[in-house]
Parts: structure tokens; C-alpha cells; sequence
């Protein structure tokens, strides 16, 4: 079993800073749509070097459109990333709830949980390259 990571132990300052960057994201996110055709968003390299899509594609829009309560479209562009938000939402809960309360954040991911994940990361970008489940690609 790996080791855990460091403790955190950011100042207010630092706790507030990441709050206020994630707002300003969402808000960005929420005014200009990725799916727009002159959008400064930036752009997935292997889809444009090679047109097949790596297991992020569409997590820009699926904000987009999660941010405008569009659950189910979020859905369409990117599967994985909407099944992966619980999770995301309770560490974040978790963390900035450490930050605020100055008990220490202890960040640790168990290997089998880890690879876990690669795992289904892994078969959900070759399923959503392979012909008959274009349905999970963006």
C-alpha cells in the first residue's frame, strides 16, 4: 500500500483563493459555451491529431451544460465525468471543510480504488472509440 500524502494545511487565504478560482471557472462556463464554433476553449489534441476520443472528451461542455441544469445532456457528452461527481463533490466537501474547520486534509487514495478507476477509464475510451457505442462518444 502506497504511503499517505502529506498532510495539507493551507491558510485561509489559499482555501478562499481555490473557492473564488472555481467560481470564476464556472462562471466563465457558464456564459460561453464550449460548443460554440469560434470558442477560445482549448481544444483535445488526440481527437484532432487522430479523431479518436480520450476518456475528458466533452467534460468542458458537460459542465456547460450541468451548469444550465442540463443533466442528461451532460450525460450525452461525457458519461463517465457525470458518474464521477459524487465522488468528486464529497472529497470536495470533504477538503474545503478541513480548510475551514484547520484540521488537517489528509489526502490518501487506495491503490485498488486507483486502479479501479484506470481501469474503467481505460474500457470506457476504447468502447466509446468502437463502432455501436457512439452513444458515449461526445
Amino acid at each position: 500500500m502506497l504511503p499517505p500524502m502529506p498532510t495539507v494545511q493551507p491558510r485561509p487565504v489559499a482555501a478562499l483563493s481555490a473557492i473564488l478560482f472555481a467560481a470564476g471557472g464556472s462562471a466563465l462556463l457558464y456564459l460561453f459555451d464550449p460548443a460554440a464554433r469560434n470558442s477560445f476553449y482549448p481544444v483535445c489534441l488526440l481527437h484532432e491529431t487522430t479523431g479518436l476520443n480520450c476518456p475528458g472528451c466533452g467534460v468542458t461542455r458537460a459542465i456547460h451544460q450541468l451548469l444550465h441544469g442540463n443533466v442528461i445532456a451532460a450525460a450525452h457528452l461525457n458519461l463517465l465525468f457525470v458518474l464521477c461527481l459524487p465522488a468528486v463533490a464529497w472529497w470536495s466537501v470533504r477538503i474545503i471543510a478541513g480548510w475551514f474547520s484547520g484540521r488537517p486534509v489528509v489526502m490518501t487514495i487506495r491503490p485498488a480504488w486507483l486502479w479501479t478507476f484506470l481501469a474503467i477509464a481505460s474500457v470506457f475510451t476504447v468502447l466509446r472509440n468502437l463502432p455501436g457505442f457512439e452513444w458515449l462518444a461526445p
